[in-house]
């Protein structure tokens, strides 16, 4: 579900691996006035993952948010996927064989893929886990696919706006802090131009390239003509 401010009366969309565990941070800190830390209650830890379930958009209550304000965050693609891959398979080691040693040995893959071994065999890789996979989906899972839902989306790479405009609407101060950043930091444009290739195309569905027509032009000489993604007609975005 979207991180819910009743009294503000927002609702603010977000997809895993698109800045969402610094998004819930902020929007703590505007909801509440003060800035959000990790504590521990009876004995559980409880960081900024845990303030707002994030569940696909067709399982949100969307009459409980009818008359609220809606906003979304989107981030490109391609970082998102390698961030994926950084963050959740390097640093967290979700494919390791203590977390998915019977799932590996059913589908027949290595544990700890390198890279180009996680896109050789990325469809397998991904129903070894659940948790890997669901950070995997395409934006649209969990913004929904009708840019027209939303006030204004924005974008990561641009969060100063995101955060200047709801401090101003708010009239708060709160700050975004980065989080979530653990795991080998990858350079796209570093990579083998077949790995490129392999990664747009994987990429290149996602509903981010359409609403933000500027996410595809770095990619575009890596894919067939065709498979440009047909912009979408913005409403309210922030670019």
């Amino acid at each position: 579900m979207p991180y819910i401010m009743p009294a503000q009366r927002i609702a603010f969309f977000f997809s895993p691996k698109a800045g969402g565990t610094s998004l819930r941070a902020f929007l703590f800190h505007v909801e509440n006035g003060f800035a959000f830390r990790e504590h521990v209650v009876q004995g559980k830890r409880l960081d900024a993952n845990k303030l707002a379930q994030n569940f696909r958009f067709n399982r949100v209550d969307h009459e409980a948010i009818a008359g609220y304000r809606r906003f979304a965050l989107l981030r490109d693609p391609v970082r998102r996927f390698l961030s994926g891959y950084s963050n959740r398979v390097v640093h967290y080691r979700e494919l390791s064989i203590e977390a998915a040693g019977q799932q590996l040995l059913r589908e027949g893959l290595p544990p700890d893929p390198d890279l180009w071994t996680f896109l050789d065999n990325y469809v397998g890789y991904l129903r070894c886990s659940k948790s890997l996979a669901r950070h995997f989906l395409k934006q649209q899972k969990y913004i929904g696919d009708k840019p027209d839902y939303y006030e204004r989306i924005f974008r990561l790479e641009t969060n100063e706006d995101m955060v200047a405009f709801l401090n101003a609407e708010c009239r708060t101060s709160a700050r975004m802090p980065w989080l979530q950043s653990g795991g080998p930091n990858y350079d796209f444009f570093a990579l083998d131009e077949d790995m490129q290739i392999r990664i747009v195309d994987i990429c290149r569905h996602d509903i981010a390239f359409r609403i933000f027509p500027e996410y595809w032009e770095p990619y575009a000489h890596l894919a067939e003509a065709e498979a440009m993604p047909e912009p979408l007609v913005k409403t309210g975005t922030a670019d």
